[in-house]
């Protein structure tokens, strides 16, 4: 498996994404102070930051950010549960068609009660009358787990939706002049010279007593930080969408091997089909243990 779709580097990216967000509010009130006064003294402004549109993503994308950190546990351990259900299954199920009076039986004729699958505490109350309804169900449970992949993948891309939208805009309208009509200085050289205005997250402090030479530095390297930002952060939902779609994709293969098992299949078709499934599953188990080890570094 690419384990560089499910690397640390990609959730630090997130969260240095998300904590930013979050702490932009009281930055965000300070530029629209600043650039009213501005405003007012007969400036040309341009289009300042849309803080409301800042805010709104902050708070949308604090919660995608809790329910990441949610789903992948609870993803790694339904994926992990069912490939030991279904690894069990196929085990003892090539075992039982070695025996050559059984290999041309039909499905409906083989007792499922000599699975372990069917005796386990975990079966609970599912259907087990007959082998058809053992598998049916082991393949339900599949699809829960693509369902649960799904999910993870579709917040994983909303989080990414705001980076190419909102969040390239904030950085784009900072890299502009302040106003039209006065000065060649971005904005976010003018604020920080200024004094007025320092980014979150970035060790900066607009009341210290930095000489103005400092001040323009900082405001261009701070710059430069957000875009490299940008830069990991959309890498990140990109690698974790990918991880998400070939999750999906395993998931898929297996499921339709098990659904197309019907009561006349004989046993020794059926065999073929498990070895396919066998092949899925052995992936998805180190999915799935990626997934667990991950979600126990974001505690």
């Amino acid at each position: 498996m690419l384990d560089y779709l499910l690397a640390e580097k990609n959730f630090v990216s997130l969260k240095q994404y998300v904590d930013l967000l979050n702490a932009l509010p009281d930055v965000l009130a300070r530029v629209e102070n600043f650039s009213d006064a501005i405003k007012r003294s007969g400036h040309s402004m341009l289009q300042p930051p849309n803080a409301q549109a800042l805010i709104q993503v902050a708070r949308a994308n604090a919660a995608n950010w809790q329910l990441i950190i949610c789903t992948m546990p609870q993803l790694g351990a339904l994926a992990a549960r069912v490939v030991m259900d279904i690894d069990s299954f196929s085990q003892e199920f090539r075992q039982m068609a070695e025996d050559r009076a059984k290999r041309k039986l039909p499905l409906s004729a083989i007792d499922p009660g000599q699975f372990s699958v069917v005796k386990s505490p975990e079966w609970g109350g599912a259907p087990r009358a007959n082998l058809i309804d053992v598998i049916r169900e082991l393949a339900l449970r599949l699809g829960r787990c693509r369902q649960i992949a799904a999910q993870f993948k579709s917040t994983v891309r909303s989080v990414g939706e705001t980076i190419h939208s909102i969040f390239v805009r904030f950085i784009e309208s900072l890299s502009l002049p302040i106003c039209a009509c006065h000065g060649v200085n971005t904005k976010i050289e003018v604020y920080y010279s200024l004094g007025r205005i320092g980014l979150p997250n970035m060790q900066y402090d607009p009341d210290e007593r930095y000489s103005e030479q400092q001040r323009m530095e900082m405001a261009r390297d701070h710059l430069a930080r957000l875009i490299g930002l940008y830069r990991c952060t959309g890498g990140a939902v990109n690698n974790l969408s990918d991880f998400c779609y070939r999750l999906t994709y395993i998931l898929d293969e297996a499921w339709r091997e098990l659904a197309t098992s019907h009561p006349a299949q004989i046993v020794s078709r059926a065999k073929c089909s498990l070895s396919l499934v066998d092949h899925s599953i052995l992936e998805v188990k180190s999915m799935s243990e990626q997934l667990i080890q991950m979600s126990k570094r974001q505690k």
